[in-house]
C-alpha cells in the first residue's frame, strides 16, 4: 500500500502479496484414492530447516502460524519459477533444494501419531532467491514508470493519452501504445487494495494510470507492456462533519466548492504530517512554483526533473527520518510512514487531503484510502502560487506524491 497499497503496494509487490498465493495455490496434479486425499494446505515461507529430522516449519501466510511438516512420506516435491500459475513449466527436487525463505505450497495430512504437524503428501517450491531477483528487477522497473491523468482512450488506435506529472512544470502529454501482449490491471472502487486483470475498455479519461515500458527518448510516446488505471482522485478539502460510527466524512471540496462525501472502510489510513515536515513541504512547494515563474525564490538545491527513487539512504535522512530535500517520488514514499491516527482525531473545519477511488454509482462519493491531516500549511502554499500565477493545482497530489497512494505500486 502506501502500506502493500501503495509503494511497496503496485505491481511489483503484486508478486510478494496476493497475487503469490494464486501462484503458488496449484495442486500436484497426482491421482489420489479417497483415503489418501490431502486434507491440510498450508501456504507460507519455509522459517526452518530440520535435515536430520527431515522437516521444515512454514509460516502459514493467512494465520501467521507455524506448522511443522514432515517430508519422509511425501510423493511429489515441485518447483516452479516466480509467477507461475500452473505446473507446465515445474521441475522435480529434493528436499535438499529446499531453503529458509522460500515460499512453498504444502499439502497433506494430520498423521494419527502426531496430530500437531502436517505429513505432505506433496510440496510445491517457489525460490526466495528467485522471488527476490524477481522483485528487485520489478522494483527497478517500477521507479522508471510513468503515471498521470488520462485525457483520452481510443480503442480502434488501441492507444492512451495521458498528462503525466512534472513538479517542474506543466504536465506533459505522453500517447501510449498498447497491443495484445499488453497486461491490464485495474483498481476498483469496492476494494482498491485488490487489483484484478482487465481490458483497455474499462479505462476512461479522468483515470489515474501507470504505464511500464519502452519510452521514447523524449518521453512523448511509450509502447506499453503493463498499465495499472483506476478511477482515483486526490481532493483538497475541509471537514464539514463525521458521521458518529466512523464510517465516512463530508468534506467541502476547495477546487470545486461542493461537499464530497468520504466513505471510510476498514482499509482506508488515517495519518497526520508532522509539523516540520509539511513546513519543509510547504517551502520546497512555494519555491518551486516561484522558480517556474521565473522568480528568485527557486529552490537552488532542488534537483531538476528529479527522477523517482526507492528513498534515500540513511544518512541522508534528516529530523524524524524524512529526507533534506525531498523529491516527489521520495515524498509518496514518507507518506507511507506518517503516523497513524484515529477518525476521533479528526475535527470538523479541519483541512486534509483525501485520496481514493470515485464510487461510479455516486459521483460525489469517494471510498478513501487514504485521509490525511495537517495540511494547512501546504493549502496555504498552493493559494499562494495560483495568487502569483503560478500552478497551485487542483490538489496536491500531483506534486507532491500524495496522488501516488491513489494507485498503489
Amino acid at each position: 500500500m502506501l502500506t502493500s497499497r501503495l509503494l511497496s503496494c503496485l505491481a511489483a509487490s503484486l508478486l510478494l502479496c496476493s497475487a503469490l498465493q494464486a501462484h503458488l495455490a496449484v495442486s500436484a496434479q497426482e491421482p489420489t484414492t479417497a483415503a489418501a486425499k490431502p486434507t491440510e494446505h498450508v501456504i507460507g515461507t519455509i522459517s526452518a530447516i530440520d535435515p536430520a529430522a527431515q522437516t521444515i516449519t512454514v509460516k502459514e501466510d493467512k494465520t501467521n502460524q507455524d506448522h511443522v511438516i514432515l517430508l519422509a512420506a511425501t510423493h511429489t516435491l515441485l518447483k516452479v519459477p516466480p509467477g507461475a500459475k500452473d505446473l507446465k513449466t515445474a521441475t522435480r527436487i529434493t528436499a535438499s533444494d529446499l531453503s529458509v525463505g522460500d515460499r512453498v505450497d504444502v499439502r497433506g495430512n494430520k498423521p494419527a501419531d502426531a496430530p500437531d504437524k502436517i505429513a505432505a503428501r506433496s510440496v510445491v517450491l517457489m525460490s526466495g532467491r528467485e522471488l527476490a531477483a524477481v522483485h528487485q528487477a520489478q522494483a527497478a522497473e517500477w521507479q522508471n514508470a510513468a503515471s498521470g491523468v488520462v485525457s483520452s482512450v481510443d480503442p480502434a488506435a488501441q492507444k492512451i493519452v495521458f498528462n503525466e506529472r512534472n513538479p517542474q512544470g506543466p504536465p506533459q502529454t505522453v500517447t501510449v501504445s498498447v497491443s495484445p501482449q499488453t497486461e491490464f490491471t485495474r483498481y476498483s472502487p469496492q476494494n482498491p487494495n485488490a487489483p484484478a486483470a482487465s481490458q483497455l475498455s474499462d479505462i476512461h479519461p479522468g483515470d489515474q494510470l501507470r504505464v511500464i515500458g519502452d519510452k521514447s527518448p523524449d518521453g512523448a510516446t511509450i509502447t506499453a507492456r503493463r498499465v495499472y488505471s483506476g478511477a482515483f482522485r486526490t481532493l483538497n478539502g475541509t471537514i464539514a462533519s463525521i458521521a458518529a460510527d466512523g464510517s465516512q466524512i463530508v468534506i467541502n471540496n476547495l477546487a470545486t466548492r461542493s461537499p464530497v462525501t468520504v466513505a471510510l472502510t476498514a482499509n482506508s489510513e488515517i495519518q497526520n504530517i508532522p509539523p516540520q515536515m509539511v513546513q519543509m513541504m510547504a517551502q520546497m512547494r512555494a519555491q518551486r512554483a516561484a522558480g517556474a515563474n521565473g522568480g528568485a525564490g527557486a529552490n537552488s538545491n532542488a534537483p531538476a526533473n528529479p527522477p523517482p527513487s526507492s528513498g534515500p539512504p540513511p544518512s541522508q535522512a534528516g529530523p524524524s527520518g524524512y529526507a533534506r530535500g525531498p523529491r516527489s517520488g521520495d515524498l509518496s514514499r514518507l507518506i507511507e510512514r506518517l503516523p497513524k491516527i484515529s477518525i476521533a482525531e479528526l475535527k470538523p473545519g479541519q483541512a486534509v487531503v483525501v485520496a481514493g477511488a470515485l464510487d461510479s454509482t455516486a459521483p460525489d462519493r469517494l471510498v478513501a484510502t487514504h485521509v490525511i491531516s495537517g495540511v494547512e500549511p501546504l493549502l496555504q502554499a498552493a493559494g499562494s502560487s495560483r495568487q502569483r500565477g503560478g500552478n497551485g493545482g487542483d490538489s496536491l497530489g500531483g506534486d507532491w506524491g500524495l496522488g501516488e497512494m491513489s494507485v498503489p505500486q
